[in-house]
């Protein structure tokens, strides 16, 4: 017969209830094995023709939500008996929100910018990554809008609280604020893969990072996340379907 749920103890720690390292760890693991067992399930489903890879990316980014999702309630919520808002899914103010849709819209030609002069220099290929799924004639516009579902609000929500909610306030309840930033956001930029969008991602951690730490709520760092996303998302889908956009 299971006992009762062990809370985490109170204290007067930045973000309230201090988080144990052992906890995040074991969502990490967890939440790697979830998606690693779910990702090899999907690879044997799915053939390498142009539609059922489009389909296998889709599946791909639901698999990568839902497993962190899963991870973190298991442990936290089922386990340590706290609630998604005591991990950050809060309402904020609406200038903070503003703020976070704002810099959305800020980052992404900062990101563009930074692309160019990184790619010459790493040698990676400026039409790499997704292009190879979506240049296809068997991609609609049923694949593009839910892709923009999972791609441009849950993956988004769901990182957020995974790197910022867990890894952040962890880092944060024991360092001061940049050296938290900083080693969140390079986890947050090597989990992206290729080296420019490490970097990339990497330095957009940075803000997504100082909207939680002074609003003290996920939201603005989310809206960021969902509006770029969203914006780098709708931009490649019209490169795709407008007339007279040349190839990169």
């Amino acid at each position: 017969m299971n006992g009762p749920v062990q809370k985490l103890p109170q204290a007067s720690t930045p973000f309230g209830t201090p988080l144990r390292g052992a906890d995040v760890l074991r969502t990490t693991l967890l939440g790697i094995a979830l998606f690693l067992g779910a990702f090899a399930i999907l690879r044997g489903l799915f053939a390498d023709d142009a539609p059922a890879k489009i389909n296998f990316l889709i599946a791909s980014f639901a698999a990568w939500a839902v497993a962190w999702l899963a991870a973190i309630w298991f442990v936290f919520v089922r386990g340590r008996g706290m609630s998604f808002a005591d991990l950050g899914y809060t309402l904020s103010d609406r200038r903070w929100a503003l703020m976070g849709i704002g810099c959305g819209f800020g980052a992404l030609p900062v990101a563009f910018v930074m692309a160019a002069l990184l790619r010459p220099v790493l040698g990676t290929d400026f039409g790499s990554g997704f292009q190879e799924f979506f240049n296809s004639s068997s991609f609609s516009i049923f694949h593009a809008m839910t892709l923009l579902l999972y791609g441009g609000f849950l993956v988004p929500l769901t990182e957020e609280l995974l790197f910022r909610g867990l890894l952040f306030r962890w880092l944060r309840q024991r360092l001061d604020f940049w050296p938290a930033a900083f080693i969140s956001a390079a986890v947050f930029g090597i989990a992206h893969g290729s080296a420019d969008k490490a970097v990339i991602a990497g330095v957009l951690g940075l803000p997504l990072a100082w909207l939680y730490e002074k609003s003290r709520s996920l939201a603005p760092a989310i809206l960021l996340h969902q509006t770029y996303n969203s914006l780098a998302l709708l931009l490649t889908f019209a490169a795709i379907w407008l007339p007279g956009v040349p190839d990169s």
